[in-house]
């Protein structure tokens, strides 16, 4: 049996993110949130969704929202010109 406290979840990854609904299944879909819980459950997300209030989601109905900085997909954040220069795609 595993031991589930030392694994991090995808919904303890969502904690305190900015979510959008992204299934179909939800009447809530396309509407964006902050997740404020996680249920005992451990799938179940609180999330204060914009225009609606404290809702209850399934962690599969919604995605986390990356922000777009510069027009480009925010993603690997920078560590600086001289860390940046340490990583194997950077070096000359």
């Amino acid at each position: 049996m595993k031991n589930m406290k030392n694994e991090i979840t995808e919904a303890q990854l969502l904690l305190n993110q900015e979510v959008v609904v992204t299934s179909h299944m939800s009447r809530f879909t396309g509407r964006r949130g902050i997740v404020t819980g996680i249920m005992a459950d451990g799938r179940t997300l609180d999330v204060t969704l914009d225009g609606v209030g404290d809702v209850f989601l399934d962690v599969t109905l919604v995605r986390e929202v990356r922000g777009v900085v510069g027009g480009v997909l925010a993603g690997e954040q920078s560590l600086g010109p001289d860390a940046n220069s340490v990583l194997p795609h950077n070096r000359l």
